[in-house]
């Protein structure tokens, strides 16, 4: 039997709204010191307080990503003849993350980043990427958004 288009379209909403949840918790454990991130603050409208564990658990998680993300970026295999490694990350349901820009401070920025997500929420974030020139500027150009139903 077939959901209800209401049920389905709540369902979407839900998921939709971790995103929020997931940066302002983020933006807790930057504020406590737990880890540095420049830019999660411009993606969170209401900034929240977290419980100790909540921010540990954030950071655990940011911790173990951060390590094996740089791990892949510094390894040098499959080169293309002249000594370049071409890397490509895709980031599934990306939501608001920050990692692109992070990267880019660090000189790190893979050749190719992708992020996926519901339209909802790469709208959105393309309209503050828009807004800020400190997000505007590191996108550069080349940054697209697609709106591919496939």
């Amino acid at each position: 039997m077939a959901r209800p288009m209401a049920d389905w379209r709540s369902n979407r909403a839900a998921v939709q709204g971790t995103n929020d949840d997931a940066s302002a918790s983020k933006l807790s454990c930057v504020k406590k010191g737990y880890m540095k991130d420049d830019y999660v603050y411009l993606f969170v409208k209401r900034p929240v307080r977290r419980s100790p564990i909540i921010n540990r658990g954030y950071f655990a998680r940011y911790a173990a990503v951060r390590k094996l993300l740089h791990q892949f970026l510094n390894c040098e295999v499959n080169t293309d003849g002249q000594g370049n490694t071409k890397k490509q990350i895709l980031s599934l349901g990306a939501g608001f993350d920050t990692t692109y820009f992070q990267l880019q401070d660090e000189g790190k920025a893979p050749y190719l980043y992708v992020e996926l997500d519901f339209i909802e929420v790469t709208s959105k974030k393309a309209a503050l990427i828009e807004t800020y020139s400190q997000l505007r500027d590191k996108v550069g150009e080349t940054a697209s958004i697609s709106q591919g139903k496939n």
